[in-house]
């Protein structure tokens, strides 16, 4: 990642440590903690939608929005929202999925394609990687997430992708129950120390 986009997330930092810390001393601590004096542990999932019989995950009051960047935009403009809802600023990816709790931004996901910047992977040319997921902290344990992925595993089927993967810090538990949900499974792990991460090629 360049420059650029290192310091387009830091303007978003304040809301990025309230979404994933809390609020508080605390909360700042751990990102302290977490970007630069410990190697970071992740964990690489995988589904094969060869033989996998993807299904939308219908919930209650939930929507979900292919690539609808207008919305966005719009929503980005009225709310402050973490780090997660400007991928496409800081890393040039154009593919989220949007969701929508009872009309209120709830949540977002990004696609990664072969040739998009990944942290963790290399991203071959049938296969893609869901990353910078997110749920707002108000709309957690309502299983969006699942749901979500759910919906753009049956998008990513019928486009021709054989292999989706995740990349998932060892101790977001919430993160890899959603992922296993879905049809993932662990198929490795990667880590990371600072600014450095280790890429594997998929």
């Amino acid at each position: 990642m360049k420059l650029y986009g290192l310091l387009r997330q830091l303007s978003y930092l304040k809301t990025t440590v309230r979404s994933s810390y809390g609020k508080g001393v605390k909360a700042w601590a751990k990102l302290i903690y977490y970007s630069f004096f410990r190697i970071n542990k992740f964990i690489i999932m995988r589904i094969n939608l060869d033989n996998q019989n993807v299904t939308e995950n219908t919930l209650q009051g939930v929507s979900f929005f292919l690539n609808h960047q207008h919305d966005l935009a719009t929503h980005r403009s009225m709310v402050k929202l973490p780090r997660e809802f400007f991928c496409d600023q800081f890393h040039k990816v154009s593919n989220c999925c949007l969701g929508m709790y009872y009309g209120e931004i709830a949540y977002i996901h990004w696609i990664y394609f072969q040739g998009d910047f990944s942290r963790f992977l290399k991203i071959g040319n049938d296969s893609a990687e869901i990353s910078y997921v997110i749920t707002l902290p108000e709309y957690r344990g309502h299983g969006i997430s699942t749901a979500a992925f759910c919906y753009s595993l049956m998008w990513l089927k019928e486009r021709g992708i054989r292999n989706v993967f995740a990349v998932v810090h060892e101790d977001n538990t919430a993160s890899l129950k959603s992922f296993a949900k879905a049809g993932f499974a662990n198929v490795g792990s990667t880590f990371s120390f600072g600014l450095f991460n280790r890429k594997v090629l998929v």
